[in-house]
């Protein structure tokens, strides 16, 4: 057997991880504060659901077993749209990776446990660790909850380089980020759809009963599309990045709800904006850009959840190697 996976038809898929804003500030060094209308339920989902009803596609919600259930009904629209929740952890610690086999195995029970409602009573099929970090021990975590995809990785040295400059550039203005640099390694891994090898996702494993479905990046270039890439380029590339992607059997498009806000929505998005520049960008703008994309994939590829999109690839039989 061989370990490309090939599927009938050109796929995509939306996802969206939608992290509360005091996880941004852990990122970014800053301190924390407790807010009693979190602007990414309030403001940014609503708007995410406008934009999948407009589009008429389904979308996969990567949600926080902690903080998503106090949000139930913004959640509402999950089986009206053909969507699904996936489990984004329970505590969504950036630093997961570094724990035990037993408490890593015990976060994401727990998140799955309280994310199960919120996915219309239907088990939940997918994990993707906070920040893209992904190791062995969760891996094996989400195979002993019987999850069929993972979608962590995101293939694309450039962004793991970006990355690791914040993370230095927040320690030299006296603020630790809670981010961590991760493992080189899964940075080059592939780029289309493979049965993941799970003592190292990062590689593909024929046998493995774990389909990783990576976060789209450019081809040629790996500059990963996501939704703060998006959300900063201009249309004329915007364009050109969405050709690129083209190339991939599948376009797992990711993005983040806080893509869908801007410095003015809420006061305690203006600290933020300091530090990230994306909040810059007029909300309006910004819908009107995914709105595009969103019109766009639905008009090029089959729009699916991830976990449909899992369950179309098989592998194909061993071809001669040239």
């Amino acid at each position: 057997m061989s370990d490309r996976l090939e599927p009938a038809a050109k796929l995509a898929a939306i996802t969206i991880d939608v992290d509360s804003l005091r996880h941004y500030r852990a990122i970014h060094g800053l301190p924390e504060e407790t807010l009693d209308d979190d602007p990414i339920y309030t403001i940014a989902m609503p708007r995410f659901w406008s934009l999948i009803e407009e589009a008429r596609v389904p979308a996969t919600l990567f949600l926080i077993g902690a903080d998503a259930p106090e949000h139930a009904e913004v959640f509402a629209p999950v089986l009206a749209t053909g969507s699904e929740v996936a489990n984004h952890s329970w505590s969504h610690d950036y630093r997961l990776i570094t724990l035990g086999d037993a408490e890593i195995a015990a976060d994401l029970a727990h998140g799955d446990r309280a994310l199960v409602p919120l996915n219309g009573g239907r088990p939940i099929a997918g994990f993707r660790a906070p920040g893209y970090n992904v190791s062995a021990s969760l891996i094996h975590a989400a195979l002993a909850l019987g999850y069929t995809y993972d979608s962590s990785l995101l293939p694309s040295p450039a962004y793991f380089a970006a990355r690791a400059a914040a993370i230095s550039a927040h320690a030299a203005a006296g603020r630790r980020s809670r981010s961590l640099r991760g493992n080189p390694r899964q940075f080059l891994g592939p780029l289309d759809p493979y049965h993941a090898d799970p003592d190292r996702p990062w590689r593909a494993l024929a046998a493995s009963p774990l389909v990783e479905l990576p976060i789209a990046c450019d081809p040629i270039a790996r500059l990963p599309l996501i939704g703060t890439s998006w959300a900063l380029a201009p249309r004329l590339v915007q364009r050109a990045m969405l050709a690129a992607a083209r190339k991939l059997s599948c376009i797992n498009f990711e993005m983040h709800a806080i893509d869908l806000l801007d410095a003015g929505d809420h006061p305690a998005l203006a600290p933020l904006a300091r530090v990230q520049r994306d909040l810059r960008v007029p909300a309006e703008k910004k819908l009107g850009s995914f709105s595009r994309l969103f019109r766009a994939l639905a008009d090029s590829a089959e729009v699916l959840t991830l976990s449909a999109i899992a369950s179309c690839f098989t592998r194909l039989p061993e071809r001669a190697r040239s």
